[in-house]
């Protein structure tokens, strides 16, 4: 049955439900037609099936107008009159940014892809620039290879992640004459041993057919394996200046050790560590070296070690564009390469030094090493005469059981510190403002503690801190303040951030007095002599501090009332008191520390209500200040 024959059947049929005397007449009226005219009803489909193509072919001739419209429109804009040239090279920018922030084998590493969706000019452009396609993404066959060809004949970067297609990496690596950049990680919850087999099969290639254009070469093993990752003697890398390796040996008298601007080694293994002569003949290869970081990969020394000579001239080596040293390892370890390293004023501007503690004769060593470690800090802690390298402006200064940290930046507010208002640890890789970071392991001596914290203060200039932070876990003693900051040296210090024990805040108090106006006699039988403690001091945060009601067992509020008291009398009042985390301060101590400081803040003030649960002796204390006079 036709189409018409059914449409004139259903015409039918509504007229036959609503009129059923009308059911023979449609039935005789459907039979004259289809009898009469059988060219019509056969020709219908036909018919609409060519006004349905010509009407399809209307649509397409439309949209290429409105898209020819669109591109006519789109070159109007001022971001289209853009050399293509210039707007690669942004693309270029773009993507590199892009994998700054995604890891290699995750699939938003790739969200750069759509530059190529904003209009056909930008496609055009991001197709015609090989080196938007340079880095093949790793977990996809069909992408890799799209990539490789779509890169032409730029210099390809290698960059595998946690987790990568071998056989991926291995088409990359089929055009090793282009690789310029090779990054594999090495993760203990990845494929271990396949990664370890691609790192093998990669340096066996480079080894036997070169590698032209190679830049930068990163090896990162993140856990010890046997047997050891190794770069072969022979390692034809001629353009090869970024060498970054962590649980890898390398010889030192190879000649991947040469011109060099980029050198990290972590983690060498014992056999592998150099000679100071094989270390010294090594930098003397890399003239234009700027980021040295040495970690456990320093020439050992005998276990009786009793002096460290000063190097001959002969024996030391200049590196007139070092802007980054980093040394990790024993600490004799370290003052023995530092004093054959001769560290420029004028560009130096990042020390870091991580000292590992001596399990005999810590005093000893530590005599030995610290006249060195002090004449190589000296230029760090100085300006430039261009001004590139400024003095530090802020200190933060964290001691534990077992370590003490030491760091100094040019910025007086260093964002990466931002973490000691919260609780958090500082993280030393995370302070990108940090002109110099020391750590110290100490075992267990008091006296060896306060004999570094002593010695350290003389080095630092300690004139130009403006804010400072501290962080103590351990027992003090009388005199720690003027032990590590000086006798009136803080002059400029105008912040002071605290996080340490009730004795650590019961000295500090100490110092902050200034005259015998205050008064309660519970802190410090007698005022401070000489040069005031930080007069310029503005701004003080208590971090963690417990405040109590005993007079026997407890610093209270009344004695920090007592000593800001005293310091509003001498004109060295504060202009901001701030408590994190610290107990025992309730609505009254606020309401009295206002009187004598502007802002005091604290939001995790302990209601009045809960005030009746404290004996008389706590309430004593203010009797006193019923009235404050403040002199003036």
């Amino acid at each position: 049955m036709t189409v018409a024959e059914q449409a004139l059947k259903s015409i039918a049929s509504s007229m036959a439900f609503s009129c059923p005397e009308v059911t023979e007449w449609s039935k005789s009226l459907i039979r004259d037609i289809t009898f009469s005219c059988p060219e019509i009803t056969m020709d219908i489909p036909a018919l609409t099936s060519k006004a349905q193509a010509e009407i399809d072919d209307e649509l397409v001739a439309l949209k290429e107008i409105m898209r020819s419209l669109r591109t006519r429109r789109n070159s109007l804009s001022p971001i289209s009159s853009i050399p293509p040239e210039i707007l690669g090279a942004i693309f270029v920018h773009h993507v590199q940014e892009t994998q700054l922030l995604h890891a290699p084998e995750t699939p938003t590493v790739l969200s750069w892809l759509n530059i190529g969706h904003v209009c056909r000019h930008w496609r055009e452009v991001a197709l015609g620039t090989p080196e938007l396609w340079a880095t093949p993404f790793l977990r996809s066959s069909q992408a890799t290879e799209e990539m490789l060809m779509r890169s032409k004949m730029a210099p390809l970067k290698l960059k595998t992640g946690r987790r990568f297609r071998v056989d991926c990496a291995q088409k990359t690596l089929m055009h090793i004459e282009r690789l310029q950049e090779v990054s594999i990680p090495y993760f203990l919850d990845g494929d271990s041993g396949t990664t370890h087999r691609f790192i093998t099969e990669f340096l066996e290639k480079v080894s036997s057919c070169s590698a032209p254009k190679l830049q930068s070469l990163s090896l990162d093993k993140w856990f010890e394996q046997t047997p050891r990752i190794a770069i072969p003697a022979s390692f034809p890398t001629p353009n090869l200046r970024n060498l970054q390796i962590r649980h890898c040996d390398l010889s030192w008298t190879s000649s991947v050790l040469t011109g060099l601007t980029v050198l990290n080694i972590k983690k060498l293994s014992p056999e592998c560590l150099p000679t100071l002569d094989e270390l010294i003949s090594a930098l003397h290869r890399m003239p234009a070296l700027h980021t040295l970081e040495l970690e456990e990969a320093l020439p050992i020394l005998p276990f009786q070690t009793a002096s460290l000579p000063r190097a001959p001239r002969a024996m030391s080596v200049r590196l007139p564009h070092l802007k980054h040293l980093r040394l990790a390892a024993k600490l004799l370890e370290v003052a023995n390469v530092l004093a054959h390293i001769e560290l420029q004023e004028s560009t130096t501007s990042e020390v870091r030094l991580e000292c590992r503690a001596c399990l005999e004769n810590q005093n000893q060593k530590w005599n030995l090493s610290f006249p060195i470690i002090s004449r190589a800090l000296e230029g760090c802690f100085k300006a430039s005469p261009d001004r590139s390298r400024q003095v530090p402006r802020s200190m933060q200064l964290s001691c534990s059981s077992g370590s003490i940290y030491l760091h100094c930046s040019v910025v007086r507010n260093p964002s990466s510190w931002a973490g000691l208002k919260s609780g958090t640890c500082l993280d030393p890789n995370l302070s990108a403002e940090c002109s110099v970071a020391l750590r110290f392991d100490v075992l267990g001596d008091m006296n060896m503690r306060g004999t570094i914290l002593s010695d350290l203060q003389r080095v630092v200039p300690l004139g130009s801190i403006e804010a400072m932070y501290f962080h103590f876990s351990f027992p003090c003693w009388d005199g720690f303040w003027t032990d590590i900051l000086g006798r009136g040296a803080t002059h400029h210090l105008a912040y002071m951030h605290l996080r340490g024990s009730r004795r650590v805040l019961e000295e500090l108090l100490k110092s902050l007095r200034s005259q015998k106006h205050g008064v309660s006699q519970h802190v410090g039988e007698s005022s401070q002599q000489g040069p005031v403690f930080a007069p310029a001091l503005s701004h003080l945060v208590l971090h963690g501090l417990e405040f109590g009601s005993s007079i026997l067992n407890w610093i209270r509020t009344s004695d920090l009332l007592d000593v800001l008291v005293d310091r509003v009398n001498e004109d060295l009042g504060l202009d901001h008191l701030e408590f994190i985390s610290s107990t025992s301060i309730f609505d009254c101590d606020l309401k009295l520390l206002r009187e004598v400081v502007a802002d005091v803040s604290w939001v995790e003030c302990e209601s009045s209500d809960d005030d009746s649960d404290y004996d008389d002796s706590y309430n004593a204390d203010y009797d006193d200040y019923s009235g404050i006079t403040v002199c003036t």
